[in-house]
C-alpha cells in the first residue's frame, strides 16, 4: 500500500540500502484474526506504514490454529511483508470469553509462552539487533533481561479509580507493578493522551523526561469523507467496541431508547464488535431496533460507519477513542458525554456535541436524545457535513502520530549504531 506515510518516510529515511532497521512487536494477538479494538488497530497499522527501511518481527499468538509454534513464518498482510513468530495458540472465541483467573487470561497464557519460548524469541531479537516495541507493561521484563532497549505504551490499564472488568480490578496490582518496572527501564514512555501523561509525570518525577503522549490516529487510506444515507431513512446511530463497563452500556442503551420514544420508533442502532450486549438488562429495550454486526475489518468497518448517521460514546474513561476518529474520519458526526481529550475533535454544531457529566442520570440521557435530535436536524439542513466533520481529525492521521514512533525506534538505532544489513536481519 502506498500511502503519505510511507511516502513521507521513504524521504526521511533515505539512508545506505545497506542499513536496515529492526523492530520486534510483542503481543498477544494475531493481525490475521478478528480481534478488533484501540491496541489490535494499533499493530495492524504498524505493519501497514512501518518505512521500507524498517523490517518487522511479530511475536504474537496464532489464532486460527494453522502455524507451528516457535517457528518464524513470512506474511503478508495488506501488501506489507513482516515475520511473525507464534508461541501460542488462542482462538478468536477463547479471547472473547472472559477470564476467572489471570492463569487462564489471554495476558497470562502469553506471559507463560514467553518463558517457554524465552530461547528463540531472545535469540532472534539479539541476531536481528531489535529495538522493542511493547503494548502491555506486563512484558517489559523481556527486553529488559536481553539488555535490548524498548518503547513502551501505556493505553490506560491502571489509571485510577477506573472501572474496568472484574479481573483486572482483582489484579491491578500486577499492572502497578509493571507499570513502575516499565517507566524506569524503557527508552520511551508514551500514552494515549496527555491526561495519563501528566499522572504518570508526578508519579515517577525521575522519569518524567521520556514520559510523552502519543495520540492514536486513523487510517484515511480507508476512512474517507462518504454522503450522509437518505434522511428518509431511519435515524442510524452506531457504537464501534467492546462493551466494556467503563464505557457505560446501560447508559448507551437507555439514550438509545429514550431516542427512540422522541422519534416515535423511526430509529437504528448498529453495532460494530463482538461482546454480548444482552448482560446488561437496559438492552432490552433497544433489541428489536439494534442491528449487531459483529466483526468488521478495517474496509468493512468504514463502509457500516458510513451506513449510519452518526456515532455515540458514553464512556467514563478512554484514552483517546479509535472508534471517534474512525466515525468523524468517514463524515459522521459523533454525540457523547464529555472528556477532555475529545474537545480537540468533537466541536459542538461542527462535529457534533459533547455533553457534560451530571449526577443525574436521567439529566445525561435527556441531553443526549436532545443533542441527537439537534445533529439530526442539522444533518437535513446542510448544516453538518461529512467533509466538515471529517476534517475534524487531520491532526490524528499516521503520518502525523504513528511516524512519531518509527522515528523514536530509529532515532535509538542510530545513536546505539544497531542498524544492520538486510543479510544480517534474515
Amino acid at each position: 500500500m502506498t500511502s503519505t506515510l510511507t511516502l513521507g518516510l521513504r524521504a526521511r529515511n533515505a539512508a545506505p540500502a545497506k542499513q536496515r532497521y529492526q523492530i520486534c512487536l510483542i503481543h498477544p494477538f494475531d493481525p490475521r484474526g478478528q480481534k478488533v479494538g484501540g491496541l489490535e488497530t494499533y499493530i495492524r497499522d504498524f505493519i501497514t506504514f512501518h518505512p521500507t527501511d524498517t523490517d518487522i518481527l511479530f511475536v504474537g499468538v496464532d489464532s486460527i490454529g494453522d502455524l507451528k509454534l516457535g517457528e518464524v513464518r513470512r506474511l503478508t498482510f495488506r501488501g506489507r511483508d513482516f515475520d511473525f513468530l507464534p508461541i501460542l495458540h488462542y482462538s478468536d472465541q477463547q479471547a472473547r470469553e472472559a477470564a476467572r483467573t489471570i492463569r487462564s487470561s489471554l495476558t497470562g497464557q502469553f506471559f507463560m509462552a514467553l518463558l517457554r519460548y524465552f530461547g528463540p524469541v531472545s535469540r532472534l531479537i539479539r541476531e536481528r539487533g531489535c529495538t522493542v516495541d511493547l503494548r502491555r507493561v506486563e512484558f517489559s521484563w523481556l527486553p529488559t533481561l536481553l539488555r535490548r532497549p524498548f518503547i513502551q505504551m501505556l493505553h490506560g490499564e491502571g489509571a485510577p479509580k477506573l472501572q474496568m472488568d472484574s479481573l483486572l480490578r482483582k489484579y491491578s496490582f500486577v499492572h502497578n507493578i509493571g507499570e513502575r518496572f516499565a517507566v524506569t527501564t524503557s527508552a520511551k514512555f508514551l500514552c494515549v493522551n496527555p491526561f495519563i501523561t501528566e499522572r504518570l509525570q508526578k508519579t515517577y518525577p525521575g522519569q518524567s523526561g521520556k514520559i510523552d503522549t502519543l495520540w492514536t490516529w486513523v487510517n484515511t487510506d480507508i476512512f474517507k469523507p462518504q454522503p450522509f444515507p437518505a434522511m428518509t431513512e431511519p435515524f442510524r446511530i452506531i457504537f464501534a467496541g467492546r462493551l466494556d463497563e467503563f464505557k457505560d452500556p446501560p447508559l448507551m442503551f437507555s439514550t438509545i431508547a429514550r431516542l427512540r420514544e422522541r422519534l416515535h420508533g423511526h430509529l437504528e442502532f448498529h453495532y460494530i464488535g463482538t461482546s454480548d450486549p444482552h448482560r446488561f438488562a437496559e438492552f432490552a429495550a433497544i433489541e428489536d431496533i439494534t442491528i449487531r454486526h459483529g466483526f468488521k475489518d478495517a474496509v468493512g468497518m468504514a463502509a457500516t460507519l458510513a451506513n449510519a448517521h452518526a456515532g455515540i460514546l458514553t464512556s467514563e474513561f478512554e484514552g483517546m477513542p479509535r472508534c471517534v476518529l474512525e466515525t468523524l474520519a468517514v463524515g459522521r458526526p459523533v454525540v457523547a458525554v464529555h472528556l477532555p481529550q475529545l474537545e480537540s475533535v468533537i466541536h459542538d454544531g461542527e462535529s457534533g456535541y459533547l455533553i457534560s457529566r451530571s449526577s443525574s442520570r436521567d439529566e445525561m440521557i435527556e441531553n443526549l436524545a436532545q443533542r441527537f435530535l439537534d445533529t439530526r436536524d442539522a444533518i437535513g439542513t446542510g448544516e453538518i457535513n461529512p467533509t466538515q466533520v471529517a476534517s475534524a481529525i487531520d491532526n490524528f492521521t499516521p503520518a502525523t502520530q504513528l511516524a512519531r514512533v518509527f522515528t523514536y525506534h530509529q532515532d535509538i538505532q542510530n545513536a546505539r549504531n544497531m542498524t544492520m544489513t538486510p543479510s544480517a536481519a534474515h
